[in-house]
């Protein structure tokens, strides 16, 4: 599913885990664009509720079905996940599985349902564990052994995780799969406390878990709780040799690197004690990262740094971290670092981030422009030689830089020299190495979902007196590049609403909610279905609650205050695929649409890198065009179906009339007007987005019809697009007069 709640590509690269990077472990799990989990998800369970609910609706007693049944769903498993031989037994007692958790099938669900999930059931022991992670850097083959045997060497035990969250029968397999790797590295942990490694890799595994599904930060404290327990063991092994006056340089294998930086790809048990201290002080820093607490993330990068100054990997981290928070000079002395001393370009995105501080601020960096473009002029030719000679399975490295190479070459020219015909050609050179890395886009996924959608939440699905009356989440939905940070910024600077960033809570529980749901519904507990559904979205908003409060405890900059916010945004823009749930849950919680001229939308959503999944192919005509109008039909259901449901407000109204729409959006949360919103680019937490610089700008309007740069080389994407290069949609806010003005 498309989503801009999962990081930058100018993230930090991921490469702590003994060189195991963000992208292998991914890689590992599942195909990138794999319908497995997301067929089951949008395609199954949705059928299954649009059944329920006409019950519901068509016959109180829920007897039979008197509408025709529905068409079973098939689910197409890829037989890469599918192990003939028999599934693994625990070796040691599993955790006990609360039967309520586990439900078994209700007998009167119609026997095409009963058959699809059966047929699941009896699969899912015998999908393979393939954990994965999206690509952030390449990891060597040794690193992709070492994941490979952490992955799939533990056991597999039943039942709940240690933080109990439920399984849901609709969840996805190689969700459930490394959920319950993770259960049975945890158990290790707890029978072995003693050995450092077991305990590094379970952080590590709990990391990625977050990284990969953005659950709102689903294990985010027992990763930092776990790291934090693990510093102190590795440190105080460090100590020990200081003392004993012996190296900590050598690795444990025997041989001395020229460098800690060199053992970046090594394994943990193979570093030497100064790069498991590093490797394991930088895994922290970026959960802390994830977490949106940076201040911490960088303390930690700096924790490595002040024993091995060179450990790059610590260095690539802390530069992004200091982007976000608005420290251009630190970021680029560091990326500048990495730049001239990763000989081995490991970190090739360190040269998008030196874009963006240029971008940002030129005077950042000692030369501006020119040593980076000069470096770049020399890197480009010998890395497109190495990628037509490269065998098929290093060829993705050589890809993967001269991406970031051609894309900040772009941003050069279309930023400084303004010679826009040279920046084109950039842009294409970048999405050209780009696209041969990743599958080819599977055609008519978005279109399919967005079909599903709209066959199942109609008008008469709601059923009355379900849901919390609870106005305390903000929703804001939209298609990626259209304004949503500048909206959540005007939000958050009002002294009682909170943005909570893109790792949404509710879409981190939105499985285990269809799957609840569902399960009441089928058993024919109709009456419960209003408990269950106030029930279900008060745990969200006490998850957003929680986040709030572990993320007040770590911030060390102002702006930092007691009293418990009114309004927390969720800004996960692609859940305009699930107005229909969060209409269910929270009838009257405030669901805002950003929208934007389609064509700058589009065309900024073209030239923007994304973290790795479906949004990689925006950098592709077609599946681009597909994504926006499967958007585009989305949206106009919702106004149909529910009509006036959903909030609209224009980005360009926001720009030109910033005051005025400030007022309007605060007066839509009906909390009261407050000057500090005025004042929104200075206020609270950092903010980590792509649109994290121009945020700090406060309002400009270079945006605005950017994409007439490039209006001749866009001119197949206006074709695709057709009708939709104008959005006729009415916007629901309109710009308040001030006192002054009236």
């Amino acid at each position: 599913m498309m989503s801009e709640d999962k990081r930058s590509r100018d993230a930090p690269s991921d490469l702590s885990e003994g060189g195991v990077t963000a992208s292998h472990s991914i890689e590992s799990l599942e195909p990138r664009n794999s319908l497995t989990g997301a067929m089951f998800l949008y395609w199954v369970v949705p059928v299954l509720l649009f059944a329920v609910f006409s019950r519901l609706t068509v016959d109180t007693n829920v007897g039979t079905v008197k509408t025709k049944p529905l068409k079973s769903i098939p689910i197409q498993l890829d037989q890469d996940y599918i192990d003939s031989t028999p599934s693994v037994r625990p070796t040691q007692a599993p955790i006990p599985v609360r039967q309520a958790d586990n439900p078994s099938l209700p007998s009167r669900w119609p026997t095409s349902y009963r058959a699809t999930i059966e047929k699941i059931e009896r699969r899912r022991p015998h999908w393979k564990n393939k954990p994965t992670l999206s690509p952030s850097a390449q990891p060597s083959a040794a690193d992709s052994k070492k994941l490979e045997d952490t992955v799939t060497s533990s056991p597999l035990p039943n039942g709940r995780n240690a933080g109990g969250r439920p399984r849901g029968r609709a969840s996805d397999p190689n969700r459930l799969m490394i959920i319950e790797k993770i259960d049975a590295m945890r158990q290790d942990v707890v029978d072995d406390p003693a050995d450092i490694y077991k305990a590094i890799e379970f952080a590590d595994a709990l990391r990625f878990y977050d990284l990969q599904y953005r659950e709102g930060g689903t294990y985010e404290t027992e990763a930092i709780d776990t790291y934090n327990k693990v510093v102190g063991l590795v440190v105080a092994k460090r100590n020990k040799l200081v003392a004993a006056n012996q190296p900590t340089n050598v690795s444990l294998n025997g041989s001395r690197t020229k460098s800690v930086s060199d053992e970046v790809t090594l394994d943990y048990a193979s570093k030497s004690a100064d790069g498991l201290v590093c490797a394991v002080y930088t895994a922290l820093g970026k959960v802390y990262y994830m977490a949106n607490m940076f201040e911490r993330a960088a303390k930690s990068y700096t924790e490595c740094l002040e024993i091995a100054p060179s450990y790059l990997d610590a260095v690539n981290a802390r530069a992004s971290t200091n982007i976000i928070l608005g420290k251009y000079a630190e970021a680029g002395a560091d990326f500048l670092k990495v730049v001239r001393e990763d000989e081995q370009r490991l970190f090739p995105d360190s040269f998008s981030g030196i874009a963006r501080v240029l971008e940002a601020q030129e005077d950042a960096i000692p030369g501006g422009w020119g040593p980076v473009v000069e470096l770049l002029d020399q890197l480009i030719p010998s890395f497109e030689a190495q990628w037509a000679s490269a065998p098929p399975q290093t060829k993705q490295i050589f890809g993967n830089g001269l991406n970031r190479f051609h894309h900040s070459l772009f941003t050069y020219h279309d930023k400084k020299t303004k010679a826009y015909s040279e920046a084109w050609h950039h842009l294409t050179e970048a999405y050209q190495y780009k696209m041969a890395n990743l599958p080819v886009w599977q055609s008519g996924q978005e279109s399919t979902k967005s079909f599903q959608t709209k066959q199942i939440f109609k008008p008469g699905f709601w059923s009355p007196g379900v849901g919390s009356e609870t106005e305390t989440p903000i929703f804001i939905i939209g298609f990626v590049r259209s304004g949503s940070t500048l909206l959540e910024r005007i939000l958050d600077a009002h002294p009682k609403i909170v943005g909570t960033g893109e790792n949404s809570v509710f879409n981190g529980r939105l499985d285990d909610i269809r799957n609840k749901i569902v399960q009441v519904s089928m058993g024919g507990r109709r009456e419960q279905l209003g408990e269950v559904t106030r029930r279900l979205a008060e745990e969200v908003v006490d998850g957003m609650r929680k986040r709030w409060r572990i993320l007040q405890a770590t911030t060390e900059t102002s702006g930092v205050r007691d009293d418990i916010p009114l309004r927390f945004v969720d800004k996960m823009l692609t859940n305009y695929y699930n107005v229909g749930f969060i209409h269910l849950l929270y009838p009257k919680a405030l669901i805002l649409h950003v929208y934007r001229n389609p064509m700058d939308t589009i065309f900024s959503a073209y030239k923007h890198e994304f973290p790795s999944g479906t949004l990689d192919y925006t950098s592709d005509f077609d599946a681009l065009a597909e994504l926006y109008h499967s958007y585009r039909d989305i949206i106009d259901h919702w106004d149909d179906a529910l009509p006036g449901r959903v909030t609209h407000v224009r980005y360009e109204d926001m720009v030109q009339d910033m005051p005025g729409m400030a007022r309007a959006i605060i007066d839509a949360t009906g909390l009261p007007w407050d000057d500090s919103v005025l004042q929104f680019h200075k206020q609270k937490h950092a903010v980590n987005t792509l649109s994290t610089t121009q945020v700090r700008k406060g309002i400009y309007k270079d945006s605005l019809k950017s994409w007439a740069k490039y209006e001749n080389e866009l001119q197949p994407m206006v074709q695709l697009i057709g009708g939709r290069v104008h959005f006729n949609i009415k916007a629901t806010l309109q710009p308040v007069p001030t006192k002054e003005e009236l």
